[in-house]
């Protein structure tokens, strides 16, 4: 009898423990979306760096979000806060000469579920140079952010 009850007791509180909602999970890309940057020659041909370091100016100050090697594509995670522009850094060597490029948008946000929050989305994309070795220019690719899927911005070397 006693077994009996400790088993009837046991399987209802895994009963219990296993109803859960499936809400409480942040799946699917349904987070803000990250600026895509791929590269450039100046003759219009996409490029692959060697290497590339590039930091990115939250509220915090400067961070780095990337360093690697042979990179094709980049994603940098934009501000969530206030501000309406980003500030990105670039270098091609850790001790190397830096390009600063200031990014001016406007956001928009929706609420996407109580795990998620609210994800932002960034509209009427303007690019700035304003530092100019190593990158030479910059080419605005879309005129919003509101997915991960296509190119942003390229960064022409």
């Amino acid at each position: 009898m006693k077994f009996q009850n400790i088993f009837i007791y046991t399987f209802l509180v895994l009963l219990m423990v296993s109803c859960g909602n499936d809400d409480d999970i942040c799946t699917s890309g349904e987070a803000t979306p990250r600026m895509k940057m791929k590269f450039k020659t100046n003759e219009g041909k996409q490029k692959t760096l060697d290497s590339l370091y590039l930091s990115v100016e939250y509220s915090s100050g400067k961070s780095l979000v990337y360093a690697g090697k042979n990179v094709d594509s980049v994603f940098v995670p934009l501000r969530v806060d206030d501000q309406l522009f980003t500030n990105v850094y670039v270098k091609l060597t850790k001790a190397g000469s830096e390009s600063k490029i200031r990014i001016n948008y406007s956001t928009k946000s929706e609420y996407v579920s109580p795990a998620c929050g609210i994800k932002r989305f960034y509209e009427n994309l303007e690019t700035s140079l304003q530092q100019a070795d190593p990158v030479t220019s910059v080419e605005k690719n879309q005129n919003q952010i509101v997915n991960e899927d296509k190119t942003h911005l390229y960064l022409i070397f």
